[in-house]
């Protein structure tokens, strides 16, 4: 959907509830007053007279009146009666009122003026419930946004714009003017059967979590839509036969969004179970059990602290609005989570841990109440005052332990908790230069951990000289880490804490070891990236000295004789029709100069790739150089052979070249410097390397030579491809070299 789209989507899904709350109020004549109260957990009504809930504006009335009577008629027979008079603005009615005063209720006449609603008044007074709204429809613009081509998030912004239509019933009610005029109570009822629809968009929105396959994602849905009439059929089955009089069968009659939302929390549990068991993909199974947790954390918050007090007969520790806004905004906020797919990997594990917490202090608190019960059959002890004290405990607790945690942190650093510390180390860039990032980690550990002194010690490897770093000074004996990856170690880390603090102790161990394993991991890691730099240079100065003999062969070798066969050539042609015999005598002799430069081109490819490679494969251009050496004419050569299976062939080009230089290079070495009388090239396939062997019978390496130019060219060759190389004296005499080559099959 294009962004104009999402626009217009997002400006008609807040227009709906602005539009409906502006023509909800304005569309007749006020007293100040709301009755209606179907939401709330106590009713406002009474079977002779109805309750004020609340008022607005500058009218008499006070919450708590009980309007019995208007301009001398009583209710019920204003709402027996054909009620067809519009009043006006302006138009003054007289209440008869029983207020409470004292001991005793007063009965008085009230002179009512009829006024336009007082929005701004009334929006001032209720701003928690409007801010309520806008927060759904911010949470619900928000998911649309983010996933404008998901069901799910389509639903669940159709339930942001329906649910604040509820307004019109809770807080902005039916008023009492509205029950002796021709405008009636319809506002609330279209208020709660808009929230009703709401309600079922979430539904909705649970269901669509999920991809359901055929007709199964058509159905599922389709069914959230009686819901609503499912719980209000059972409400009036339940309430309308005890309803005596007018006012209270239009209370039962009005109430709506209350019975639709107990039928529709069972239905989200079981359509968000149902898509959760029909989850495949790994953000489908987190964004449906995200709104189970959601849900179960709503119900719980709704009965523990809610309806468990009640049943107990002690107050509640929250107001009545706060827990209706934990009870629903958790629910409301896992479903727009689950529904944008935001952060479900990180929202979803923190929900469970906090639910796994809560579901502790609930069963500490159950122990708890029982115990009060107990102490309260056998003693005089006042119940609530206990419960009061034990619940405020057990939501102190976390907040003692919070603040524990906070003073620990001041006081010792980040020595309580190693994988914050292990996580800010793994963020260290290791391609950068070796002092600078062990400099960058030392000073990371000394603002965690509090120190006064840090060092590290990198041993020098094959690449690298040894690196030492340090912060601080010490005074003291430092703490020692040995950084060991793999069994080897690779150098030693040494911290020293502030003279003011706690020296490191047996119980700081593992916080040693887990950043010793980190540091050596980052140490290794410098290493692979300086091993692999160069790694680099040797290939790029390798490939440039390439480049400089072959431009040196063809500069002083071949071009030159291309050259002067050139013009030999021209002189030829001169000679033909003066001196034919002598035209054909230097033709002869330019035809031996070319030969030789063929033979010289084949030489610079050869140094290249052997042709044979291409020809015969490296088993048997390995062969055919032993068969040529074995009979070549010189000096005594020593015979070598080749073994090879016939699983070995066929193999990457870099390795057999790398392969078949280190076998000619080995058995060179073999004919200049061992003195054996034989030499077996042993070839084999296996774990995905190459796997070469070169053994003589001669008299092996001195125990002081050092390696020369033919051993470290092998070595560079087997190491370029990231091989081995090693040579071994042979059992019996002579000496083997052994090298391994990774095929890259992996």
């Amino acid at each position: 959907m294009s962004r104009s789209g999402r626009l217009l989507v997002l400006a008609a899904a807040w227009v709906l509830p602005a539009g409906w709350l502006l023509l909800a109020l304005t569309a007749g004549p006020s007293d100040g007053t709301s009755l209606s109260a179907s939401l709330l957990p106590d009713g406002t009504r009474s079977p002779e007279s109805v309750t004020v809930a609340r008022t607005f504006g500058s009218t008499p009335l006070l919450p708590g009146d009980r309007v019995q009577a208007v301009d001398g008629r009583a209710l019920e027979e204003w709402l027996a009666g054909d009620a067809t008079t519009a009043r006006e603005v302006g138009d003054v009615l007289r209440y008869e009122v029983r207020r409470a005063g004292g001991a005793l209720d007063r009965i008085q006449q009230v002179d009512v003026r009829l006024v336009d609603y007082p929005v701004v008044s009334a929006l001032r007074a209720e701003w928690r419930s409007v801010v309520a709204a806008v927060v759904v429809l911010l949470v619900g613009s928000a998911v649309f946004w983010a996933r404008p081509l998901a069901g799910s998030a389509r639903a669940f912004l159709a339930a942001a714009a329906l649910l604040p239509a509820v307004l019109t019933s809770v807080p902005f009610g039916t008023g009492v003017i509205d029950l002796v005029d021709s405008r009636g109570a319809w506002p609330e009822v279209v208020g709660e059967s808009l929230a009703a629809l709401g309600l079922v968009a979430l539904v909705v929105a649970a269901a669509l979590l999920v991809r359901l396959p055929g007709r199964l994602g058509w159905w599922v849905p389709a069914l959230a839509l009686p819901v609503p009439l499912v719980g209000y059929a059972a409400w009036l089955g339940l309430a309308l036969g005890d309803a005596g009089s007018r006012p209270e069968r239009l209370d039962v009659l009005a109430t709506i969004a209350t019975p639709a939302l107990w039928a529709a929390v069972p239905a989200l549990v079981l359509v968000a179970a149902f898509a959760h068991a029909r989850a495949e993909r790994r953000e489908d199974v987190l964004a449906t059990r995200l709104v189970l947790l959601g849900l179960g954390a709503g119900l719980g918050t709704w009965v523990f602290l809610g309806q468990l007090p009640a049943w107990l007969s002690v107050d509640s520790p929250l107001r009545w609005d706060v827990l209706a806004a934990l009870a629903a905004g958790v629910p409301l906020a896992c479903l727009a989570a689950a529904a944008a797919h935001f952060h479900l990997d990180e929202i979803e594990p923190r929900v469970r841990r906090g639910l796994v917490q809560a579901l502790v202090l609930v069963v500490v608190g159950v122990a708890f109440v029982a115990l009060v019960r107990a102490v309260d059959a056998a003693a005089d002890i006042s119940v609530g005052s206990m419960l009061t004290g034990g619940l405020l405990a057990l939501l102190l607790l976390p907040v003692a332990v919070a603040v524990q945690r906070l003073v620990r942190r001041v006081v010792y650093g980040d020595r309580e908790f190693p994988d914050r510390v292990v996580s800010d180390l793994r963020r260290l860039d290791a391609v950068t230069a070796p002092e600078d990032v062990l400099r960058e980690a030392l000073e990371l550990l000394a603002r965690r951990l509090h120190l006064s002194y840090a060092a590290v010690d990198v041993v020098a490897t094959g690449t690298s000289e040894p690196i030492a770093t340090s912060i601080g000074t010490a005074y003291g004996t430092p703490a020692t880490v040995d950084l060991a990856v793999g069994g080897t170690t690779l150098g030693r880390l040494q911290v020293e804490v502030d003279v003011g603090r706690d020296p490191f102790g047996p119980g700081d161990r593992r916080l040693l070891e887990d950043i010793g394993s980190q540091v050596g991991a980052l140490v290794q890691a410098m290493a692979a990236n300086r091993e692999l730099q160069v790694s680099r240079q040797r290939l790029v100065a390798a490939r440039e000295e390439e480049r400089r003999r072959l431009r040196r062969d063809l500069h002083d070798g071949l071009g030159p004789s291309l050259a002067t066969l050139a013009m030999r050539l021209e002189a030829a042609s001169d000679l033909i029709h003066e001196d034919p015999g002598e035209a054909a005598d230097l033709v002869a002799r330019l035809s031996d100069q070319a030969r030789e430069d063929i033979a010289e081109v084949r030489r610079l490819v050869e140094g290249l790739r052997p042709p044979a490679l291409d020809q015969l494969g490296l088993v048997s251009a390995l062969r055919h150089r032993a068969a040529e050496h074995t009979t070549g004419t010189g000096p005594v050569r020593v015979p070598w052979s080749v073994e090879a299976g016939d699983d070995l062939e066929p193999l990457p080009a870099a390795v057999e070249v790398a392969a078949y230089r280190i076998v000619v290079e080995a058995v060179n070495n073999v004919q200049r410097h061992s003195g054996a009388d034989r030499c077996t090239v042993v070839l084999s396939r296996g774990g995905g390397d190459l796997h070469v062997e070169v053994a003589d019978t001669g008299s092996g390496l001195a125990p002081d030579r050092r390696a020369g130019v033919g051993l470290s060219s092998m070595r560079e060759r087997a190491e370029e491809l990231g091989g081995s190389f090693e040579v071994v004296p042979r059992p019996g005499g002579g000496t083997v070299v052994r090298v391994r080559l990774p095929l890259g099959e992996g």
